[in-house]
């Protein structure tokens, strides 16, 4: 397998400090140079800030089954579920206080919140309510924060309990 590293300097607007960070890719280096390398690596951070609340505030690292397509299903399902809170978060209001730092929506606490209330009808009451409810959790933006992160490695439950 042919690939290549690139190694692309990344300033930190807020430090000042220069970090460099090592890309292996196996891109064409014509089509690919490095400025178009360091524009593809700093696209791909919305994506991996979602797939992040994707697993672990949705809850989409342990699955009930161990078959394939009940795995591609939960996905699936999970997907729907994070479209959902995402759409109903951008028409929460978030109240901007006086402070250091802006804030957002807790997606993790939204995601608890809609999903208590996913199965009971979706009148338009309850829905400003759980939009109240909602802008209640927010946590400040805090941009350059960096924390090591723990990930233990989960294995699939098992659902026998359900056969019997």
């Amino acid at each position: 397998m042919k690939f290549r590293a690139c190694k692309v300097r990344i300033s930190d607007p807020d430090t000042g400090k220069d970090e460099w960070e090592v890309l292996l890719t196996n891109l064409n280096r014509q089509e690919f140079p490095l400025p178009r390398m360091k524009k593809l690596y700093h696209l791909r951070w919305g994506i991996e800030s979602s797939f992040r609340k994707l697993k672990y505030d949705l809850g989409c690292i342990q699955f009930h089954s161990k078959q394939d397509n009940f795995i591609e299903m939960e996905i699936y399902a999970h997907m729907i579920m994070f479209n959902t809170v995402s759409q109903i978060n951008a028409q929460a209001y978030v109240p901007q206080r006086h402070c250091k730092y802006t804030y957002i929506i807790n997606f993790k606490m939204s995601c608890r919140i809609i999903h208590k209330q996913y199965n009971y009808s979706s009148t338009d009451t309850t829905f400003l309510k759980i939009l109240r409810r909602i802008s209640r959790y927010t946590v400040p933006v805090r941009p350059g924060r960096k924390d090591k992160r723990y990930i233990k490695v989960k294995a699939p439950v098992c659902l026998l309990y359900r056969v019997a």
